[in-house]
C-alpha cells in the first residue's frame, strides 16, 4: 500500500472487525439507517482510513435513500467515523433516481452493461452491485463497479457507472475523487 493512494480490495459482506463495528454505531445516531453494500479498501496516512459504500435512509417525513461513501479512521486509540459523503442522491426531486440496492445484478441490468461496454478498452471493468434505475426516456442503471486500467502495475479504482440504455452512452464518477481524510 502506498502513502495516501487508495487500496481497493472490494468485499461485499465483509469487512474488517474492527471498521465494522463502529459501521454498526452508525445505526445507533438519530435520523438515519446505514446498510452496508460493501467494504472498498483502505489507505494509509496518519492512521488507516477505511471506506464503506452504504445506502443511507433518511429518517423524515419524506424517507429518501441515498448511496453514501463512509470513511473510517483507524488509529491506536480505535476506529472512528471520519466523514459521511453522499455519492448518489435519491429521490423525486433529483430526477427520480429509485435507491434499489442490488449486489445479486438482474440479467437486464447486465445485458444493458454489457452491451454499452462491449469494445470498451483501457479498463476492466467489473460491476459488483447496481445501485439505482432512472425511468426517464428508457432506464438508466447506476452501478457500483471495480475499475482496473490495462497497463502495467494497475491500481484498481472503484467508479459509479451510470448506463444509459436508450442511447446506449455510460458515464463513470471516481468514488474516491482524490482525496485524503487526516
Amino acid at each position: 500500500m502506498s502513502f495516501g493512494s487508495w487500496d481497493v480490495n472490494v468485499q461485499i459482506g465483509k469487512m474488517p472487525q474492527k471498521v465494522a463495528t463502529a459501521f454498526s454505531a452508525l445505526n445507533d445516531m438519530v435520523g438515519a439507517e446505514y446498510n452496508m453494500i460493501a467494504y472498498l479498501g483502505s489507505q494509509q496516512v496518519n492512521g488507516v482510513n477505511h471506506a464503506v459504500l452504504a445506502e443511507q435512509l433518511l429518517i423524515t417525513g419524506k424517507d429518501t435513500k441515498n448511496i453514501v461513501l463512509v470513511i473510517f479512521r483507524e488509529t491506536n486509540e480505535g476506529v472512528t467515523l471520519a466523514n459521511i459523503e453522499r455519492i448518489i442522491e435519491g429521490g423525486e426531486a433529483f430526477g427520480g433516481i429509485n435507491i434499489d440496492v442490488k449486489t445479486d445484478i438482474p440479467e437486464e441490468a447486465i445485458q444493458a452493461f454489457n452491451t454499452v461496454m462491449n469494445g470498451f478498452v483501457g479498463s476492466n471493468v467489473k460491476p459488483f452491485a447496481l445501485l439505482a434505475t432512472q425511468v426517464v426516456a428508457g432506464t438508466n442503471y447506476i452501478f457500483a463497479a471495480e475499475q482496473t486500467p490495462v497497463v502495467k502495475d494497475p491500481k484498481a479504482n472503484v467508479s459509479i457507472i451510470t448506463v444509459n440504455s436508450l442511447n446506449n452512452s455510460v458515464t463513470f464518477q471516481d468514488v474516491f475523487k482524490p482525496k485524503v481524510v487526516f
